[in-house]
């Protein structure tokens, strides 16, 4: 087989294949663009903090603290997204969510990324109640980094709230 004959039937692969990429690059070096930074005891949280566990956040849309003081932050374990991040809860809702909306595939590069989104749509959910086509809601700092820590992009690299879904 000559090089123009393989080059064509690579690009043909990648074509059909495009996930396959990026077995060809190695995945264990993170991502351009991504953004999580770990919790770093004695540096205090961010001024619009109240609760002191939350982290920065990439956007002004997204500095949103829970409000609560440090013992009743909403990501406590004990607190609601204990309960949010507690595998039975989190199983019964991703099966409902199965049911209703269809499974979500899971990705090569982010297996946690269903997880992860399940968790959103929970916390939400239990927050806000059912929210109609195209309503949305910041979650607060403290429990997105919550559920970051248990369900990580291996990569770092994390969508963050888009007000609008087709954004």
């Amino acid at each position: 087989m000559g090089e123009a004959t393989m080059r064509d039937l690579l690009e043909k692969f990648i074509d059909k294949y495009p996930e396959m990429m990026m077995w060809a690059f190695d995945l264990r070096t993170p991502a351009p663009g991504g953004y999580h930074p770990e919790p770093q005891p004695g540096i205090a949280p961010p001024q619009w903090c109240i609760c002191s566990n939350c982290r920065e956040m990439p956007s002004e849309v997204e500095r949103v603290c829970c409000g609560y003081v440090p013992a009743d932050c909403l990501a406590l374990p004990q607190r609601l997204c204990g309960m949010v991040l507690d595998p039975i809860y989190l199983a019964a809702f991703e099966l409902y969510r199965a049911d209703i909306l269809g499974a979500e595939e899971e990705e090569m590069d982010d297996p946690q990324k269903s997880k992860r989104h399940a968790c959103y749509h929970l916390l939400t959910l239990i927050r806000h109640g059912v929210l109609g086509q195209g309503q949305r809601r910041v979650i607060p700092s403290c429990c997105v980094w919550a559920i970051r820590d248990k369900y990580a992009n291996p990569h770092g690299v994390y969508t963050g709230f888009r007000a609008d879904r087709l954004a």
